[in-house]
């Protein structure tokens, strides 16, 4: 038996890729982090294509996309990452680094994609679940999306007691992630950009 069925229905097919890159790009348009990353506000939208497009299309073994079931499975997402990937040998990075250069050029991983390295360097070395990526259509924010994109993880965390991980790239979602159990550990300062609240949750016991 899957020890992740609890999920399987919103885990998104080769199909839903396009639709699942599109919502992300839309949901992180004024991301604090991204917007640092992607400093051309005009740009900015087809950066961010670009960036979830290479992140999605590596589709490790030990990534999870996740979507609302139908009819709103165009309307949410969530990257997740399984606990037991190795992330002293992610290949995920590089794939996402080479696409971005092409367009922006050697500078830009000097200028600002070297001072995101703070974040991995936070990053817990106990295994978890970590939360990459969620993210709504502004049009569909209010729902309960994201959240169920959550809990469809965070559910197995407490049943197969596992803790879980993210930084919350925007504050303004802190809120949301302390509803499903998350707490803040720590902050991550990124040089001239902001700072990033790091966030780690137990697993609840029945």
């Amino acid at each position: 038996m899957n020890s992740y069925q609890a999920f399987d229905e919103k885990v998104a097919d080769s199909n839903q890729f396009p639709n699942a890159i599109s919502c992300l790009t839309r949901a992180f348009q004024d991301d604090p982090v991204l917007a640092y990353l992607f400093e051309d506000e005009e740009q900015r939208p087809l950066l961010l294509s670009a960036f979830f497009a290479n992140r999605i299309a590596v589709n490790s073994p030990t990534d999870q996309l996740l979507v609302p079931v139908k009819p709103d499975d165009s309307s949410a997402a969530a990257l997740w990452e399984r606990p037991e990937k190795d992330s002293t040998n992610d290949s995920t990075f590089s794939a996402m680094v080479a696409g971005l250069t092409a367009i922006l050029g050697q500078d830009w991983i000097t200028d600002r994609l070297v001072n995101l390295f703070v974040l991995g360097e936070a990053k817990p070395k106990t295994p978890h679940w970590y939360l990459g990526f969620v993210g709504t259509l502004p049009e569909a924010r209010g729902k309960g999306l994201a959240s169920a994109l959550i809990s469809s993880v965070t559910e197995i965390c407490d049943a197969e007691n596992i803790p879980a991980y993210l930084e919350s790239s925007s504050p303004d979602n802190v809120p949301l992630y302390e509803r499903h159990g998350f707490r803040i550990t720590g902050e991550a300062k990124i040089k001239d950009g902001p700072t990033v609240p790091l966030m780690w949750r137990d697993p609840i016991p029945d």
